[in-house]
């Protein structure tokens, strides 16, 4: 459209890509943020004593209940949980009991659960990320 100025998009790389082309012809500006894998960091300063480890147990929580929210299917769900490298087995611990926890169900269901994803496509897609997560 010869009236729009400037575009800006949220979302896939492959989309952004799709949008970069169509609005080269025109020379339209354009904003893309894309691809997400927004950083949780917890620094170190949040635990002082032994005290503070309950609370630590709390943002680990909270982090991976924030990552299953739509299925984990937002663009800035806070995939990367960065944890002080002396408190990581706890985090990884803590972060494996909470995930382990969250059922999937139909999303026809009732009930405190996430739901499917949406294609095989996303699924593999996820599955992907999963694997390069563990590699890293």
């Amino acid at each position: 459209n010869p009236n729009i100025d400037m575009v800006s998009f949220t979302g896939s790389t492959r989309a952004g890509k799709q949008v970069s082309l169509a609005a080269a012809p025109t020379l339209k500006r354009i904003s893309l943020e894309m691809g997400g894998k927004g950083a949780n960091i917890i620094f170190d300063d949040l635990i002082e004593d032994d005290d503070d480890m309950e609370y630590f147990r709390e943002v680990i929580e909270s982090g991976v209940y924030n990552v299953m929210s739509n299925s984990g299917q937002t663009c800035n769900a806070p995939t990367r949980m960065l944890v002080p490298a002396q408190h990581w087995e706890f985090a990884l611990s803590t972060a494996k009991e909470i995930a382990s926890s969250v059922r999937v169900g139909s999303a026809h269901e009732d009930g405190d659960h996430i739901g499917p994803v949406v294609s095989r496509s996303q699924y593999e897609r996820i599955q992907g990320y999963i694997q390069a997560g563990i590699e890293e």
